[in-house]
Order: structure tokens, then C-alpha cells, then sequence
């Protein structure tokens, strides 16, 4: 197993936002809604036969993403899993072509990739007390995930 990790520390007002997560550049708008207001950044990666990528705060895990490479849609079951795992969850549009479930602390999503897979999944989790269990905190996630999610896929070489 590869790990990656990037500690970014500041001072004690704020924190410094990453330029990337995942290996893939994210805006530091998208991605500061969705973690505490204060403290010590860790982003680690490590590489099995997924991506796993995680985001700390302070030693304390804050966002968790998978991403696999898969040739099916997923079950409907799945779907309905997701909507009642997370807060505020629901399928939403996305500007990118694939499902999307979305809540405010987590996400499920398949993007359309074509090749080298037909999908990329996305298990997406968010921890911790800046999560709001509101369709506002639902709609940062997404925020996040519509700049998120096209880079990875760009990023891995995705056709479709």
C-alpha cells in the first residue's frame, strides 16, 4: 500500500485549504464549507485496488472519499441505501453526466466514464461538527462535488 500525506498548518485562526485532494486540484471555495473553521489539515491517499483519500482536521478525520473504477450501474438497492444513510439525502442533478445521491454529510455517485471503465464511483462521507444535517449543508456537498468529481475523471483519462 502507497500513502501519500500532506499536512498544511497555519496559525490558530483558520485554516490553510489544500489545492488539491486526491491528486486533483479543488477550489478552496468548494472545499472549506465543508470542514471546521479552524485547525491543523492533513490529506492522505493511500492505494489498494481503489483510491481512498482522507482529509483531517486536528488528527480527526473529516471528509473520507473511494473511487472505483466499475463496468455496471449500481443496484437499486444501493440508491435507496444512500438516501436513507445520509442527512438530507436525495438523487440530485449534477452538471456532470452520471447519478448523483447527495446528502449533507455523504454522497453516492457513479459518473459516466466510458473507458478505461464505464463508471467512476464516488463514496463520499463527511465527520464531524461543521457537518449541517440541512438541505443547506446538502447543497455544499454537491457544491464540492461538482468540482470535484470532473477533475478525477478527467484526471483518469475518462472518455465519455
Amino acid at each position: 500500500m502507497v500513502a501519500l500525506v500532506l499536512v498544511v498548518s497555519g496559525c490558530s485562526k483558520g485554516i490553510d485549504m489544500p489545492k488539491s485532494f486526491c491528486d486533483v486540484a479543488v477550489r478552496g471555495d468548494s472545499l472549506a464549507p465543508l470542514l471546521p473553521s479552524e485547525g491543523e489539515v492533513a490529506v492522505s491517499k493511500g492505494e489498494l485496488r481503489d483510491v481512498i483519500c482522507n482529509l483531517s482536521v486536528d488528527g480527526i478525520q473529516t471528509l473520507n472519499v473511494r473511487i472505483s473504477k466499475i463496468d455496471k450501474q449500481l443496484p437499486a438497492e444501493d440508491w435507496a441505501n444512500a438516501i436513507s444513510e445520509f442527512a438530507q439525502a436525495g438523487r440530485r442533478r449534477t452538471a456532470f453526466p452520471g447519478i448523483a445521491v447527495i446528502g449533507a454529510n455523504g454522497a453516492l455517485i457513479t459518473a459516466n466514464c466510458g473507458s478505461p471503465a464505464a463508471y467512476v464511483q464516488f463514496d463520499v462521507k463527511l465527520t464531524g461538527k461543521q457537518v449541517q444535517s440541512s438541505e443547506a449543508g446538502a447543497k455544499k456537498v454537491q457544491a464540492f462535488l461538482e468540482d470535484f468529481v470532473p477533475n478525477v475523471t478527467k484526471k483518469l483519462g475518462c472518455t465519455g
